[in-house]
């Protein structure tokens, strides 16, 4: 069950911010570079949600949050300056930018 969670969230993550990153820069390999960022983020970052509640309660899911976000970010925003040599500003931009449209997308999910 929690699997399937976790494969749901993460496929909702890859077509917002795939269908995102393609509509800003109209390439199919940034599609590919998201996909890529998710793939290694998103499933790691759950799974800290998942822990931190479970070993910690309902009050940790916030700062768990709140953590795991800004290192979802910070590692995303490396991979895209890496891979679409943005610079660091856009990269981070960017990244910030897809994550608070997956989120906003997660929670009417």
């Amino acid at each position: 069950m929690i699997l399937l969670i976790f494969l749901q969230c993460l496929l909702i993550t890859i077509i917002v911010e795939g269908v995102a990153i393609f509509i800003i820069f109209r390439r199919k390999d940034y599609i590919y570079y998201s996909v890529l960022c998710n793939v290694l983020t998103n499933p790691a970052m759950n799974l800290v949600l998942l822990s931190a509640t479970n070993f910690i309660g309902a009050k940790a899911y916030l700062p768990a949050l709140i953590l795991s976000e800004t290192a979802v970010v910070a590692v995303e925003s490396g991979v895209y300056n890496y891979l679409c040599r943005f610079g660091i500003l856009k990269s981070t931009v960017l990244s910030i930018g897809l994550n608070a449209l997956s989120f906003a997308a997660g929670l009417f999910y």
